[in-house]
């Protein structure tokens, strides 16, 4: 009788304890549904026209693996999303944008990220006009796309003997030495974009008169027959 009552009582207490372990695989299942994902970095940043783009995005505060995909809308044309997060590609038009990339967890649980905005146009140098030695000289050198104000810094080359690049792209001072001159400048625009550009600078010459061209030889005709006249009437004074 004994024996009977204990396995009475183990046999409920396995039921207890399984209708226990039931509940609180609820109460955790319930918790975890309710708790939010985070995916970093939390936003999408503009991509660039001609520049290569690469965003890996990582979730967290969710059951692994997570999974990415474009729920909605359309990547910049020349990028693509792998399904671990990674953004990547090169963006080959300057156009407006806006899609969602939607990451779940294990457990099912989304979170949505929106990218609207336009691909930014790549950045473009004008370079000043041709520099004439020791005459002073003050411009702003002109850059295209991006937005603006833009910050200049020179990563390696040299400016003509007598210049200086300031930082807000202001080319100035009095060129000393004819020549061609390049160097690499680095354009950073208000959003933070940055592209690598090459600057051309021109400093003119002593001006060359091509010995074979019409007009020149003419004038060395008139010149030489100048010469000869005079010489002709030296000689007569002479007699």
């Amino acid at each position: 009788m004994m024996a009977r009552a204990a396995r009475a009582a183990a046999t409920w207490c396995r039921h207890l304890l399984a209708g226990a372990g039931a509940a609180g695989l609820l109460l955790w299942g319930a918790a975890a549904g309710a708790q939010s994902i985070n995916v970093t970095p939390s936003t999408i940043p503009v991509p660039v026209q001609g520049v290569p783009y690469s965003v890996t995005f990582v979730g967290s505060d969710g059951v692994a693996p997570y999974q990415f995909l474009v729920s909605t809308g359309m990547l910049p044309a020349g990028l693509s999303l792998s399904a671990g997060g990674a953004l990547t590609g090169t963006p080959t038009t300057a156009a407006a944008y806006s899609f969602t990339i939607t990451v779940s967890d294990a457990l099912g649980r989304e979170l949505d990220l929106t990218g609207t905005g336009a691909v930014a146009s790549a950045l473009v140098i004008t370079p000043p006009p041709m520099l004439v030695p020791g005459t002073p000289y003050s411009g702003q050198i002109t850059v295209a796309g991006g937005t603006g104000p833009y910050t200049f810094a020179v990563s390696s080359g040299s400016l003509p003997p007598g210049m200086s690049l300031s930082a807000s792209g202001v080319l100035s001072g009095t060129p000393t030495t004819p020549g061609s001159y390049s160097l690499v400048v680095v354009v950073t625009d208000s959003n933070g974009l940055s592209s690598t550009l090459t600057l051309n600078i021109t400093v003119a010459g002593a001006a060359q008169i091509p010995v074979d061209a019409p007009w020149a030889l003419a004038i060395a005709a008139l010149g030489l027959g100048w010469l000869g006249r005079r010489q002709i009437r030296r000689q007569q004074h002479l007699r």
